[in-house]
């Protein structure tokens, strides 16, 4: 079959288009034939050798949809032939103390199909027939494709971790990217207030369209958070969504009203920062990591997609063969919501 994969780390000229063995299914798996495959940064950092140090070669591409064209007898599961699912990536075991106790988002031997398992960029790929959810009939390969890591990571990052409320006023960073805009789409699901920021003109005028009531550009307003308090009365936000990391850490806290929460879910610009904990210590702020995301959280998201309402964004459309000019446009960042690969 035809899949993009790597046999060593390095840049784009590292993605290899080419032939690998079509993927045999086993005990509880099922048989997908790739449609469409999202990009994420865990690409680019796979790419480069910053997340994974493990065999190669490695298929690349966590986000996947498409047909199932074969299931294990033994799955159990009501899944049947030509489904039209998306994937779940994350594959536990079921069998560790953490599963056994309904925590499998810490899941001691837990994988990651794209990065620990060959993933979907490719004609073909297997997974465990739990990973398997059926996509809405309306709902295209390209649009599928864009929800598993992004949708998944914002639900459990502002439903179960910040547990957002109607009420709250929402600071998300980074617009443009595709857990940032999705998280927009999310907050105004519950009827939140969303404040957002990018540094482009462009992306904030796309970030509007898609709910947000209020845009910062970072570029014009580095101190974003006076900008956020003149806003917010001078209270500061509730909720913070941040998949930046280091090079705004400060002006998240000083964006937050006291006891607010900060859920980071990313950290591109960098993860070391200098802390005044005078800032946590007196109103109190909550700070929160997003950690592992479970089968239960999952299932929740998509029980929402199924109602309608969410939606994927897609950005751009790249061929299976032209996967470097999508990590190419990705490293650019001149785009908003997510970067698609057909198969």
């Amino acid at each position: 079959m035809k899949a993009v994969y790597i046999t060593e780390h390095g840049g784009t000229d590292k993605l290899i288009y080419g032939d690998r063995p079509e993927p045999e299914i086993a005990p509880g798996e099922v048989m997908i034939r790739v449609r469409a495959s999202a990009l994420n940064h865990l690409d680019l950092n796979l790419r480069d050798g910053k997340s994974y140090n493990g065999a190669l070669p490695r298929t690349l591409g966590c986000d996947i949809a498409g047909e199932i064209t074969a299931i294990s007898p033994d799955a159990n599961s009501t899944l049947k032939v030509g489904d039209r699912v998306i994937l779940n990536n994350r594959v536990t075991c079921g069998v560790c103390d953490n599963c056994m106790i309904g925590l499998d988002q810490s899941c001691s031997n837990g994988k990651r199909i794209g990065v620990d398992l060959d993933g979907g960029h490719a004609e073909f790929v297997t997974a465990p027939a739990q990973n398997a959810h059926v996509i809405p009939d309306a709902m295209d390969f390209n649009e599928a494709a864009t929800l598993p890591i992004a949708a998944h990571t914002v639900w459990h990052c502002l439903m179960t971790q910040a547990q957002m409320k109607p009420w709250d006023t929402v600071l998300v960073q980074a617009a443009g990217s595709g857990v940032g805009s999705m998280a927009i789409q999310m907050a105004k699901m519950v009827g939140a207030r969303v404040i957002t920021t990018a540094g482009s003109q462009w992306k904030l005028d796309k970030a509007k369209e898609w709910g947000a009531d209020e845009v910062i550009n970072y570029r014009e307003t580095p101190n974003f958070s006076e900008r956020v308090k003149e806003l917010t009365g001078g209270q500061g936000v509730d909720v913070v969504f941040d998949c930046v990391g280091a090079e705004i850490w400060n002006e998240n806290l000083l964006s937050m009203a006291p006891r607010a929460r900060l859920v980071i879910t990313g950290v591109t610009s960098g993860t070391q920062v200098n802390m005044n904990l005078a800032l946590l210590h007196n109103r109190p702020l909550q700070l929160m990591g997003s950690g592992g995301r479970s089968n239960r959280t999952f299932a929740e998201f998509m029980k929402v997609v199924h109602h309608g309402s969410l939606h994927g964004i897609v950005a751009n459309v790249f061929p299976l063969d032209n996967v470097a000019d999508a990590h190419q446009a990705m490293e650019d960042r001149d785009f908003y919501g997510k970067l698609v690969i057909e198969s």
